[in-house]
């Protein structure tokens, strides 16, 4: 059969099946966005879409196009944190970095705004230092001393928090200093007023 011979319908169904390139501008994913454009392989095959990705060989599946390019872009952000997590150097590893940018979701800053209004009320609170990665967080919090009521206290905020900011996760650590810590890394976000 020629292309003279097909109907307009079967024309139509022919170029929907043919592969294309789209280039994905984001990354969908509130902790982590891309630096450039991706091109992505769209490709059909009866009911399914394939999404392609062919700098770092991960696909997607769909049903569509917009449900193949989200699952695509959740296995790089799911690749990309199992390298970081891994601490693996590798190829992949080195063109991600270059590729996507880990962001802070907003939520974080409401987050740290909120623990700072709370932090103010309790005398023994000195610091507060954060670390966030994505949508998880370790967080010291320097007391001016130990009691368990204290701990108590500071603990029913810390619950208090993750309820209202779920699904951000923290770890929150009491300690009476930050001399033997290793903070570099970590945002000071909290200081009792002089």
């Amino acid at each position: 059969m020629t292309l003279e011979e097909l109907k307009p319908s079967e024309i139509k169904q022919l170029i929907r099946h043919l592969p294309e390139t789209r280039w994905v501008q984001n990354l969908r994913h509130t902790s982590y966005q891309s630096r450039q454009p991706i091109p992505v392989l769209v490709e059909s095959a009866g009911d399914v879409v394939s999404a392609t990705y062919d700098d770092v060989e991960l696909y997607g599946t769909g049903e569509s196009v917009k449900a193949a390019i989200l699952d695509l872009c959740a296995k790089i952000v799911e690749h990309y944190e199992e390298l970081q997590a891994n601490g693996v150097k590798s190829q992949d590893d080195t063109f991600l970095k270059q590729i996507i940018e880990e962001i802070q979701p907003p939520a974080w800053e409401e987050l740290k705004q909120l623990y700072r209004e709370k932090l103010a009320e309790i005398p023994y609170v000195r610091k507060g230092y954060i670390k966030i990665e994505g949508n998880n967080a370790d967080v010291f919090i320097i007391i001016s001393g130990y009691s368990l009521d204290g701990i108590e206290q500071l603990a029913g905020i810390d619950h208090e928090i993750h309820l209202k900011f779920s699904p951000l996760y923290f770890f929150a650590h009491y300690e009476l200093s930050e001399e033997y810590l290793e903070l570099d890394d970590f945002e000071r976000f909290y200081e009792t007023p002089s």
